[in-house]
C-alpha cells in the first residue's frame, strides 16, 4: 500500500514547504486517492473469496469455475420412491387421492423445471466445483464434495467393489440426488472415474429424528413394563 501523503511531504519542493493552502489542497486530493486505493486493494485480495462473495459477486466466481447458479431439469415434484429420499412419497390411496407420489416414467416426468440456488447453497457448490476441477477421483475428494452439496458431515462413502461406490446420506434438499442423476452429463460435479457407478442407498434418518424416535421408544417401553 502506497502512502501518498507521506510521499507528497517527502518530495515536495522546498519552494512550497511553507504553503499551508497547497498542503490543504493536496491532502483533500490524496485522501480521496487513498480511499480508492483501499477499495481496489480489497477487490484485488477478495475478488475470488467465495466466503465473502454475495449475489452477483458469487455469480462472477461461479462463471470462472464453471458452476451456474441455476440447475436445469431439477424436478421438484413429488414422486413414488424410497423412504427418506428427497420428495419421495408412498403408495396412493383410493380413499384419499392426495396421498401418494407419481411414478416417474417416459410418459410422465416433468423435466422442464429449474432451481435457482440461494447464496449459501451456491457458495457450497462453487467450492465443490473447485474440488472437482482439480480432482484425482479419490474417495476423500468425493466425500468432501458430497459434504458440501448436502451441507452435512454425516455422509458415508464406501467402495463396495471395483466400479461401485455406495453413498449413505440424508439428502434433505435433493441436490445430491440431482447430481447423482447427472453423473454422465457435462455438468457432473462428483469426482469419480469414468465407468464408476454411484449407488445412493442406505439412507439414514437425521440425528434429530434419531433422538426423537429413541426417546419415544424408551417412553413406550417404560410404560408397558409391569410395576
Amino acid at each position: 500500500m502506497i502512502d501518498y501523503s507521506k510521499d507528497y511531504h517527502t518530495f515536495k519542493p522546498s519552494l512550497y514547504r511553507e504553503s499551508p493552502n497547497l498542503d490543504t489542497l493536496m491532502e483533500s486530493i490524496l485522501s480521496t486517492v487513498d480511499i480508492q486505493q483501499q477499495d481496489l486493494l480489497w477487490v484485488a485480495y477478495n475478488i475470488l473469496n467465495v466466503d465473502l462473495a454475495e449475489k452477483s459477486h458469487l455469480d462472477f466466481i461461479g462463471n470462472i469455475v464453471g458452476q451456474p447458479r441455476k440447475l436445469i431439469d431439477f424436478n421438484s415434484e413429488s414422486f413414488f420412491g424410497f423412504d427418506n429420499s428427497y420428495k419421495s412419497e408412498t403408495f396412493g390411496s383410493l380413499i384419499d387421492e392426495s396421498i401418494g407420489g407419481f411414478w416417474n416414467s417416459r410418459s410422465y416426468f416433468n423435466s422442464a423445471t429449474a432451481r435457482v440456488l440461494n447464496d449459501e447453497e451456491y457458495r457450497r457448490l462453487i467450492k465443490a466445483r473447485v474440488i472437482y476441477n482439480s480432482s484425482n477421483c479419490v474417495a476423500n475428494e468425493l466425500l468432501e464434495v458430497i459434504n458440501l452439496i448436502t451441507d452435512s458431515q454425516d455422509n458415508v462413502v464406501q467402495i463396495l467393489k471395483h466400479g461401485y461406490i455406495q453413498v449413505k446420506t440424508y439428502d434433505t434438499s435433493g441436490l445430491l440426488s440431482y447430481f447423482i442423476d447427472r453423473v454422465d452429463n457435462k455438468d457432473n460435479i462428483l469426482p469419480i472415474a469414468a465407468g464408476v457407478r454411484v449407488i445412493l442407498e442406505g439412507l439414514f434418518e437425521s440425528p434429530l429424528a434419531i433422538v426423537i424416535l429413541t426417546n419415544l421408544l424408551e417412553k413406550l417401553v417404560n410404560e408397558d413394563l409391569p410395576e
